[in-house]
């Protein structure tokens, strides 16, 4: 308990000393953005890009305990800095970058309200609702925007309401995904796993190409409807790749196409920009990018939903180890694979006496009881190593690329493991546990992973009749001629 206490405590010293670095790296991220979207200007105040609504309202829904009021101030600060280097006024930055703010402010709010399936898009009206936020922010933000517009530049209100609110919602629609979806720490350990398997699996690259043909298409072609053009590959993108490839795919896209329309690189068949023409076609790309973030967002859902059905048939539900028929199905492949070109061993634990341990203190203490012998069993095992449940209180481990003498170790220290356990009990009292364990080899004339399985249960049983708490080995075909240790690890021949 003590090393889980002062882990706990290291962790939040960590945390504590990187926050400031995370600050600072928020305020250059927002300044940085805010740069980006002064520097699109092509027509007075309406930018053509403004991600840093966008990003700094992601950042703060991905990561709640980053909103801290320092994070807040820090990130005003870079917003007004960043209109004061490139110009204006100390009163027209405070204003617009308050209505940045109040809409940003306004999204974080709403977002926090939302489950952590629909922040993160794992839900099939996920999107929807992330739509409907980015209206309400942006509404929020254009209503204090406009004001300041029209008090500082002279523009009418509803024209500078419209523009913004415009850049707002295509912004928040194309940009937020990207921070919503994004692999949490705990999960990229798994996605690296992934991409390190993708060369078995071999991604498949056909989508990414007619989305880059697409695109050039569009350049080529041109026209009202040139924006649309890469809708399909989008589409197909989204049945295809994670939700986050999707959205990074679409930001990118989408990101691309307003700087292509306001540069005039992406001819829409106009004489000349116009400021209604970058209007209607915000609005476009943001309704566009709908339907391939919900087809993703959807599937999403659905690969979750299978993910929880696939591991509530595989695994046991009190104990977390693979359930009977799930161990014999990947043992018997992991021997198929390795084709008894190294030494494979199977071990056979029973918790010693578990039905005294039922009977006397309820069949709850020996649920925890189970609970705790499994976990303690897989700190004890390496990846590669395979944990089931095979039933009541009987565990099966399967050991591959083991000698004799590192299987025999290997058992010593789950055994040696469980006798420390303390496992506590609702009125208080500890009880003690402990375990025995068979082990058996796969040699080449064994009858394959059932008569591995059944000599190593033999092995089990012998244990047992000596007393308990040991390890004995199968050999020769008889377990009595095999090697056993007892309580202190100390082995004799039998």
């Amino acid at each position: 308990m003590q090393i889980f206490e002062n882990t706990i405590q290291q962790s939040v010293f960590f945390r504590s000393s990187i926050r400031p670095l995370w600050i600072g790296g928020l305020c250059l991220t927002v300044f940085a953005a805010c740069l980006l979207g002064i520097f699109s200007r092509p027509f007075g105040m309406l930018a053509s890009v403004w991600p840093a609504n966008a990003i700094l309202l992601g950042l703060f829904v991905r990561h709640p305990s980053l909103s801290t009021p320092a994070a807040w101030v820090c990130a005003a600060l870079a917003y007004v800095l960043a209109d004061l280097l490139t110009g204006s006024s100390l009163g027209a930055a405070v204003a617009l970058n308050g209505a940045n703010l109040i809409g940003v402010g306004v999204g974080y709010a709403l977002f926090m309200r939302l489950s952590t399936e629909h922040r993160h898009l794992r839900r099939p009206l996920a999107v929807l609702y992330m739509f409907s936020i980015s209206a309400f922010a942006g509404g929020s933000a254009s209503i204090a925007g406009s004001l300041a517009v029209a008090h500082y530049f002279g523009e009418p209100i509803t024209r500078a309401f419209v523009a913004w609110l415009t850049t707002e919602l295509v912004n928040y629609v194309v940009i937020l995904p990207v921070f919503l979806a994004m692999p949490a720490f705990a999960e990229r350990e798994r996605v690296v796993s992934v991409a390190t398997t993708a060369s078995a699996a071999s991604v498949n690259p056909w989508p990414i190409v007619s989305l880059v043909v697409s695109c050039v298409a569009a350049l080529l072609i041109g026209g009202p409807g040139a924006i649309a053009f890469p809708v399909p590959s989008l589409l197909w993108c989204a049945l295809t790749y994670r939700l986050f490839a999707v959205a990074v795919l679409m930001a990118i896209v989408c990101m691309l196409a307003q700087v292509a329309v306001a540069s005039g690189i992406l001819h829409l068949g106009v004489d000349r920009l116009a400021e209604a023409t970058l209007i209607s076609t915000r609005l476009g790309i943001t309704l566009l990018a709908l339907g391939p973030l919900t087809v993703a967002s959807i599937d999403a859902a659905r690969r979750t939903l299978i993910a929880r059905l696939s591991h509530a048939v595989d695994y046991d539900f009190l104990t977390q180890c693979l359930a009977r028929a799930a161990f014999m199905v990947r043992a018997s492949a992991l021997i198929e694979a390795d084709n008894r070109k190294t030494p494979i061993f199977a071990l056979m634990l029973d918790i010693d006496r578990f039905k005294v341990i039922n009977d006397t203190h309820g069949h709850a203490a020996g649920d925890r009881v189970l609970q705790a012998v499994a976990v303690t069993i897989r700190m004890t095992l390496r990846p590669d190593d395979l944990l089931g449940r095979l039933g009541g209180e009987e565990f099966a481990i399967l050991l591959v690329r083991q000698t004799p003498a590192n299987a025999a170790r290997v058992a010593e220290r789950v055994l040696a493991a469980i006798r420390a356990l303390d496992v506590a009990l609702d009125n208080g009292e500890k009880l003690s546990v402990t375990a025995s364990i068979g082990i058996a080899e796969l040699l080449p004339a064994s009858a394959g992973l059932e008569g591995l399985l059944s000599q190593a249960d033999k092995a089990l049983y012998a244990a047992k009749a000596e007393g308990r708490d040991r390890i004995h080995v199968f050999a020769d075909g008889t377990p009595e001629v095999g090697a056993m240790v007892g309580r202190h690890g100390a082995a004799r021949q039998i």
